[in-house]
């Protein structure tokens, strides 16, 4: 490939290198059109080859034309007229009166039917939506051609009689009437049955951009595949950040692809959600906004003293229009957000003052460490170490920043709230451009820029605020896309986009510094590496919140480029559609190493422990420390090609099929520097094992320290050497390489798909399909592979001091904590099929009951595989801690500590009833979805690590997102004008809107666990009903403890998986507006939304840990009611 072709596929920016709604006016569905770029993109279109992805923003429009008995008219001319740009196709029907035309961009329609000696016939009012298959039938009446007979369709909701896949569309009436919480679009794709919330809270992804809050029909949350215009729209690394939150004022409409769909449908195994920009006319069309909120009106938390700080403005403009008319338009939009906020209440427990200053009077005995020998007066204050006294700092700090502290040794006694302001702005521009009859051509480019103080810390899973973080990250898109209409019966779609975000996320203010609290320990890499190497260490203290140092701080800049060309062919009564899509990614990212170290403080296992593990932390008995020797920069690519093709084939007017196979190259992700490697266990030579001695460290000269380990690739290449510190080094030429570059063979994988519609009679259908999905690897699989040796050093040491972590004088730790890759590992799927009945009722009404199946295979999780043998770990803690031998004596793979591997055993199961109501038409508008499902499986996600990793089917139960009973409705009133009326009561009080969102949804499962002298394990179930009952069922008591018990330390714990259920969900957000006309084309539109409108209470973050003292709590609430109005002046 040429350099610039090559440039287009690296995806290097300029700065870093339909619902089916068929409408049946007759019969059938539906459509919509693409977007422009930028310079870099047209030259890429001009250079490159030519390949993208199947996400379609494109509808088709097919049916039959028959005469008054009911017989085909053959070579009738059928006109397709796009209303907005008077755009035109014209198509003849074949020998049995059937025609179809495909690749309709969104937009309304007019169709016309002529053939001599029959009446002219017109279709209007016809609306086509992304990826929708619209049917329009002709019945013509003899006559004479001159005579036209206009038939207006009734627009909304039709039955779908030509395809199988379990699809919905978010018109445009919901995207601008219904209240988005934030204008995030996200919360869009939880408008359908299947879709579960598992994190309410939708004005936090203005924030977090996070597009993982919500499990669609049983599949993983990063399995999802969200699109702009068919354009990926994810950060590729993870699949759960997006590369674009599009303001909804910039929106057409949405397409959400739930189960089953067409083979065009790839790169995930989840859902498929696309998002079609607006595009300008041939009538000038603008906006300008501004989207209001403010705490004064809104609700306190239940947990918080005082309400939330909330100033929020989102404000902006459109403008779209001609450039030249019927050839040529644009659409323009810009948009700013400022907000000044607290974070939500963050309910946590900390140490008392008294405790921090040494005074343990108020707990049990404590003891000299390593000892039975109590402490006079349980006070240590004169034994406090300099580092004791920092880590005392640090807590004493948060208790300072806390909105409410009580003062005393109890559970969740604070209540954090720091301030999280953000900056935002963004800008699209779309431009279309029809060239001629034959060619067509669209581009879209969206930029947005946002900073953000995130007080936890982005990224870090911090407790307590001690890591702000500054979030910098800008977001490009670009897309272009060329239509060629070969002749009447083939057309050509060639599309490219590149989107890249260049994230950098430091740590901000100076509350992360050593210097700040007196932190003196001394490094164990001394002469070691990382950005902010003078950051305070990550602290875990048994029974407390948790603080994170600087070192998980982010530089992640990521690009994700497509490119892809399809062609569908009409050969009646086929519709076949092929394509071909070529994938390239690129992520340059650190591994985010604990290089500031990692301290652990609990009482149990520890040999010098006083009993007490706050007490340990204040005298620097760690019962961990590990620490990291630099932070490496990863450079990932991935490439991912793939192509399809699939016949729509209508058997009869009653019956339509879908066939179709998808082909995918799915291989790791590979760094260009090799610079990763891998643990493998069948590398490991148990003969060459190092010896460890019972306090944990490597006796010298004994074994191989690096035993099981393997580079990738060849090695450095010779042009990567200068970014691979140390890869020169004897360590590096020590360790093999010849592992493949990404640790796992790359796999070919077909997937089939099949899909069918019977219309047993003019009001019902039968529809039903299957298909086969796969889940490419994420690069968070692999990022983590830098920070193994020899690319990082990473030692631990167990139960020593903070004076001299490291210990004596040439003591060699054994290795910290890894990540791994079986190299076994194969790509996951999930197998989707669904099987439904859809009817017409009366009154506009559309029904539809579905069962929709959902089996997910060879998953990803990640079990510690170097677990300790149960009864040996039973056996070690047994002894009088003086005596216990160090865990890392005990490890099966002697010389390491926690070995997390990836595996691809898991599997999941999805069963559900799904019911799903809509009216489209008339006053009321309204959509309502109910489903009874269940999600069971082994793993919930890829990062999962169980307790025992041997036996699977022993965490086997409820994933984390199963909700058994889930509802959601929408609805769009438009109330009475009051026509009637006096212009003064007319306008104040006619026609006002009321929409709303409703949701309901039963609560998640949670596993009961204790603390045994082997540490947190899976408690045992004694009897009795696992809730408390009635009145004394509160949020300080919801599990009854006396159910539960800790396992005894000769067996794993019985009880079962997820037999504790949380509270569930209630939500209903309300809006009311209203229009008022302001001259001829100037219309203002008032709005005011309530998110949570009754204010009610949501618990959340269920205690089931037996050893804490917060068992059965609810220490956390979602958002409580709060208030936005909008203002909207349109043209």
């Amino acid at each position: 490939m040429d350099p610039i072709g090559l440039y287009c596929l690296t995806g290097r920016s300029p700065r870093s290198l339909r619902k089916e709604s068929q409408l049946n006016v007759g019969g059938e569905h539906m459509s919509r059109k693409p977007n422009l770029a930028v310079l870099t993109a047209l030259v890429c279109l001009a250079l490159a080859g030519s390949a993208l992805y199947a996400q379609t923003s494109f509808g088709r429009i097919s049916g039959s034309v028959t005469d008054p008995t009911g017989a085909a008219v053959p070579g009738a001319t059928i006109k397709i007229i796009n209303t907005e740009t008077q755009t035109a196709r014209t198509v003849e029907t074949d020998s049995n009166g059937l025609y179809a035309v495909t690749n309709l961009p969104v937009g309304p329609y007019t169709l016309e039917a002529t053939q001599k000696g029959f009446q002219t016939k017109q279709l209007t009012g016809i609306t086509v939506i992304a990826d929708g298959r619209l049917t329009a039938d002709f019945k013509l009446a003899v006559g004479d051609i001159s005579q036209t007979v206009e038939v207006t369709a009734q627009s909304g909701e039709a039955l779908n009689t030509t395809s199988g896949d379990l699809s919905r569309v978010i018109e445009t009436k919901q995207v601008e009437n219904l209240a988005l919480n934030g204008g995030n679009y996200v919360e869009l794709m939880t408008l359908v049955p299947g879709a579960v919330v598992t994190n309410p809270d939708q004005f936090s992804v203005t924030t977090s951009l996070s597009a993982t809050n919500q499990n669609i029909n049983g599949n993983r949350s990063d399995s999802q595949n969200l699109t702009v215009d068919g354009a990926f729209n994810l950060v590729a690394g993870s699949n759960g950040s997006l590369m674009n939150n599009v303001n909804s004022n910039f929106i057409q409409e949405v397409k959400i692809q739930s189960s089953n769909a067409g083979a065009e449908y790839g790169r995930t195994a989840g859902v498929a959600f696309n998002i079609v920009t607006k595009n300008g006319t041939n009538q000038f069309h603008g906006s300008t906004f501004e989207t209001f909120r403010n705490d004064k009106l809104d609700a306190r938390n239940f947990f918080s003293v005082q309400k939330t700080k909330l100033r929020y403005n989102d404000f902006g403009y459109t403008i779209g229009g001609p450039i030249k008319k019927d050839k040529l338009f644009f659409f323009w939009g810009q948009e700013w957000k400022r907000l000044r906020q607290n974070a939500n209440p963050s309910r946590v427990t900390v140490p008392s003052t008294a405790m921090l200053n040494g005074d343990f009077s108020s707990v049990a005995q404590i003891f000299f460490p390593g000892t039975k020998n109590p402490i006079p007066g349980n006070n240590i204050a004169s034994l406090m170490t300099p580092d004791g006294k920092a880590i005392a700092g640090v807590f004493k700090g948060q208790e300072k920043l806390a909105s409410a502290f009580t003062d005393a040794n109890v559970a969740n006694n604070a209540i954090l709230q720091p301030d999280n302001p953000l900056n935002y702005r963004q800008h699209l521009v779309r431009i279309d451009y029809h060239i001629n009859d034959k060619h067509s051509l669209y581009g879209r480019w969206v930029s947005d820029r946002n900073s953000l103080v995130d007080p936890f810390g982005t990224f870090s899973g911090a407790n307590l605020p001690t890591t702000p973080t500054l979030r910098g990250r800008p977001g490009e898109s670009f897309l272009l896309a060329e239509t060629w209409l070969v002749s009447p019966s083939i057309v050509n779609e060639f599309r490219i986009n590149a989107s890249w975000a260049s994230q950098n996320i430091p740590p901000y203010g100076d509350t992360w510094q050593r210097a700040t609290y007196g932190f003196q320990f001394p490094y164990v890499f001394p002469a070691g590496t990382g950005n902010f190497r003078n950051g305070i260490p990550d602290v875990s203290v048994s029974g407390y919140a948790n603080f994170k140092g600087p070192s998980f701080a982010l530089h992640s800049p990521s690009t994700d480029s497509q490119v892809a060309d399809s062609i569908s062919w009409i050969h009646s009564p086929h519709i076949v559609k092929a394509g071909f899509v070529m994938i390239r990614d690129r992520v340059d990212q650190n591994g985010r190493s604990s290089y500031t170290g990692n301290l652990t403080f609990n009482s149990s296992g520890n040999t010098n422990t006083t009993g007490n593990s706050l007490a340990d932390a204040l005298l620097g008995n760690f019962r961990t420390y590990s620490e990291a020797s630099a932070d490496p920069m990863g450079f990932f690519r991935f490439s991912q090609p793939g192509a399809y093709i699939q016949d729509s084939w209508r058997v009869n007017r009653k019956l339509s099929l879908d066939f179709g196979v998808r082909w995918e190259w799915l291989q790791p992700w590979y760094t260009q520097a090799n610079n990763m490697a891998n643990f493998v266990p069948a590398l490991y030579n148990p003969a060459q094992a190092v010896t460890v001695t019972s306090a944990g460290t490597v006796v010298p000269g004994s074994g191989n320290l690096y035993n099981g380990l393997i580079r990738a690739g060849d090695g450095i290449p010779s042009s990567e050497v200068g970014r691979v510190p140390g890869s020169t080094s004897s360590l590096f030429g020590s360790i093999p390489a010849g592992a493949p570059r990404g640790f796992f063979q790359a796999q070919n994988m077909f997937s089939p798909r099949f899909g069918f519609a019977y219309a047993a009679t003019s009001k019902t259908v039968i529809r039903g399909g299957y298909g086969m999905f796969f889940a490419r690897p994420q690069g968070n699989m692999i990022f983590s592979q830098l920070n193994v040796p020899p690319i990082l050093l990473l030692s631990q040491f167990e139960n020593g001091n903070l004076a001299n972590p490291g210990g004596a004088a040439g003591v060699t730790a054994v290795n910290g904590n890894i990540t791994a890759i079986n190299p076994n590992v194969v790509n996951g799927y999930s197998e989707q099929m669904s099987l439904g009945v859809q009817r017409e009722l009366p009154k506009g009404i559309f029904a539809e009951v579905s069962y929709v199946g959902n089996l997910g295979r060879h998953l990803l999780r990640q079990p510690n595989i170097n677990q300790i043998d149960f009864a040996l770990n039973a056996a070690n803690a047994a002894l009088p801690s003086a005596q216990r031998a160090a865990n890392a004596t005990l490890v099966p793979y002697k010389g390491y500590s926690n070995i997390t591997q990836y595996n691809s055993d898991s599997t999941s199961n999805y069963n559900a009833l799904q019911v799903y109501l809509n009216k489209r038409k008339g006053n009321i508008f309204f959509t309502a979805g109910y489903t009874y499902s269940k999600a069971l499986g082994d793993s919930s996600g890829q990062g999962d690590n169980p307790e025992n990793y041997l036996d699977r089917h022993y965490n086997y139960g409820p994933l984390s997102f199963d909700r058994r009973h889930a509802f959601i409705g929408t609805y769009v009133w438009s109330l009475p004008r009051l026509g009637t009326a006096n212009p003064i009561v007319r306008t104040a009080f006619g026609a006002w809107q009321l929409n709303g969102v409703i949701r309901l949804q039963t609560g998640q499962y949670y596993t009961v666990t204790g603390n045994t002298s082997i540490g947190g394990r899976r408690a045992d179930y004694v009897g009795g009903d696992v809730l408390v009952s009635g009145s004394a069922q509160t949020i300080n008591n919801w599990v009854n403890r006396a159910a539960f018990a800790n396992a005894p330390d000769n067996r794993f714990g019985n009880a079962p998986v997820g037999n504790v259920e949380a509270p569930g969900l209630q939500t209903y957000n309300l809006s009311v507006s209203k229009n008022f006309q302001i001259k001829e084309k100037f219309r203002l539109r008032y709005q005011a939304d309530f998110f949570n409108a009754f204010n009610i209470a949501n618990f959340t973050g269920l205690n089931t840990n037996l050893a804490s003292a917060a068992f059965g709590t609810l220490p956390t609430a979602y958002p409580p009611r709060n208030i936005q109005m909008q203002l909207k002046l349109t043209f």
